[in-house]
């Protein structure tokens, strides 16, 4: 039986926000069977309205902005939220003490399995701010994992490429073989699994294309969404 509601804020972008609604119904119709569904309430957001307030110098506006969407997940019967997208959270520490759900994180989640596998290095692909932040680094490094990402040229490649393609469900196979060479180039560092520590790679890139471990951080969250939402 789920006891709780899920809540979901998405929007960033709007392709992968479909996969969370799609992951999570399909995991709900494994444990319940095919008369059920999931209880979900969905925040979609003006992607503009995320990316500019993000862009400011003053961090005040996009933390007050997304608190007031937890807020009214809230009020609308959500008993815990997901960010549907891996870069928000590195706005996660600053808003945390003010958020009135409890926030199930895909770092977390995500740290845990690379953790769990016993990998010691492991590349991480998503946006630039998350392969050149350190919200995924530093939770990486206390769990003994060192990260590997590409060098700057190739970030902002790969950073272009979610933007103008991903985020929009636009999935080309010049993409997909420039992600798959960028993995590539990780495992020749030493990289013994990568993280799609971006919502929007898992549509392009799948376990099939490498041959080492994927880290899908959009069906690692859903999976922890659902455990929590039936505990």
């Amino acid at each position: 039986m789920q006891n709780k509601t899920i809540g979901l804020i998405g929007g960033i972008g709007w392709a992968s926000s479909a996969e969370y609604y799609r992951l999570i119904n399909e995991l709900t119709t494994e444990r319940m069977g095919l008369s059920h569904s999931a209880r979900i309430i969905l925040s979609s957001l003006d992607q503009y309205d995320f990316t500019t307030r993000a862009a400011e110098e003053d961090p005040q506006a996009i933390a007050e902005f997304l608190v007031d969407q937890v807020h009214k997940l809230k009020n609308a019967g959500a008993d815990f939220f997901l960010f549907c997208a891996n870069g928000a959270h590195r706005f996660v520490p600053a808003i945390l003490p003010y958020l009135p759900l409890p926030l199930i994180s895909i770092v977390d989640v995500t740290v845990n399995q690379v953790q769990a596998t016993g990998i010691k290095k492991v590349g991480l692909l998503g946006v630039r701010q998350t392969m050149a932040g350190r919200f995924y680094h530093d939770k990486l490094s206390a769990a003994g994992i060192t990260t590997l990402t590409p060098d700057a040229p190739t970030q902002n490649q790969i950073h272009e490429i979610i933007y103008s393609e991903l985020i929009h469900n636009r999935l080309t196979e010049s993409s997909r073989m420039f992600f798959i060479d960028c993995i590539r180039a990780l495992a020749d560092q030493g990289a013994q699994g990568v993280i799609l520590g971006c919502t929007k790679i898992p549509l392009l890139i799948h376990q099939k294309d490498v041959s080492m471990p994927v880290f899908n951080t959009t069906a690692l969250h859903c999976q922890a969404a659902v455990d929590f939402a039936f505990a």
